[in-house]
């Protein structure tokens, strides 16, 4: 008798002939040439997919996955990467068995690493629309960016553009993850806030 998950596959393989479930490890994010996160990058043994998601999976990825997870993908091929429909975690007898597998080539975490607790996956909102695009509020968002995707330490923190937070007068503005805004700050100042201690 088959499970659950076993007749979920067949009926999706079944449904897009050309589309699979893609099993790996979560490695990234896959961005744009404007740094915004278009989708994720799958570790498969030796081999990686650059998977590109829909919109409304995007969060996800932010939010509830840190590299070296287990996830299973389901995707279809497009041109010079993939297209997912659907992201799940992989069970962990599935993980465990390709980990071992991929245990001599894959990139783990190491077991010193695995020994610290995972850090909460934290979000700091800049604005950078009106006043505050005006006043800075892009460049502070791409320094932060930058900031972000070259020190491994904040790969907890991630950096969203958004609207307005009715405080233009004091512009440029961001919001710390707890809550808290700051006005005209520098990204030192943000990620002081963010940064391990």
């Amino acid at each position: 008798m088959k499970t659950l998950y076993e007749t979920a596959e067949a009926n999706l393989q079944a449904a897009s002939p050309t589309g699979q479930v893609l099993k790996g490890q979560y490695a990234g994010v896959y961005r744009s040439d404007k740094g915004k996160i278009k989708g994720l990058l799958l570790q498969a043994g030796t081999t990686e997919y650059t998977i590109k998601l829909p919109k409304y999976l995007r969060p996800m990825l932010v939010r509830e996955l840190s590299p070296g997870e287990f996830v299973q993908v389901w995707a279809y091929a497009e041109d010079d990467r993939w297209r997912a429909i659907n992201v799940l975690p992989l069970p962990e007898c599935e993980s465990e068995t390709l980990r071992q597998r991929w245990a001599a080539f894959s990139p783990l975490p190491s077991p010193a690493a695995e020994a610290h607790p995972k850090q909460k996956r934290l979000c700091i909102e800049v604005c950078t629309k009106g006043k505050c695009y005006k006043q800075g509020g892009r460049q502070i968002h791409s320094a932060l960016q930058n900031a972000v995707d070259s020190d491994p330490e904040l790969s907890h923190v991630s950096i969203k553009a958004t609207g307005c937070m009715k405080a233009c007068k004091h512009g440029p503005n961001l919001r710390l993850p707890n809550g808290r805004m700051l006005h005209n700050p520098t990204p030192g100042e943000a990620l002081s806030r963010v940064r391990p201690q």
